[in-house]
């Protein structure tokens, strides 16, 4: 896949969230775990336009639902 190079503006909260998602995801780098949230937020706000509920299990089988702003 073609890679571009950009620059981003981030929050300290911003490269802090990275830094644990690279811990948690086991990712290669900071740069990944935007990818891969970028790929998550797309497919969640076309799923979620479409009429589509985000649903967590909880540990003790209860099902939330999940709201996010502006999607």
């Amino acid at each position: 896949m073609e890679t571009k190079k950009v620059t981003m503006g981030l929050t300290k909260r911003d490269i802090a969230n990275t830094e644990v998602l690279v811990e948690r995801m086991h990712a290669r780098n900071k740069a990944s775990v935007v990818s891969n949230a970028l790929a998550l937020t797309a497919l969640l706000t076309e799923r979620t336009a479409e009429g589509d509920e985000l649903l967590l299990r909880k540990k003790d089988g209860t099902m939330e639902r999940i709201l996010i702003a502006n999607m």
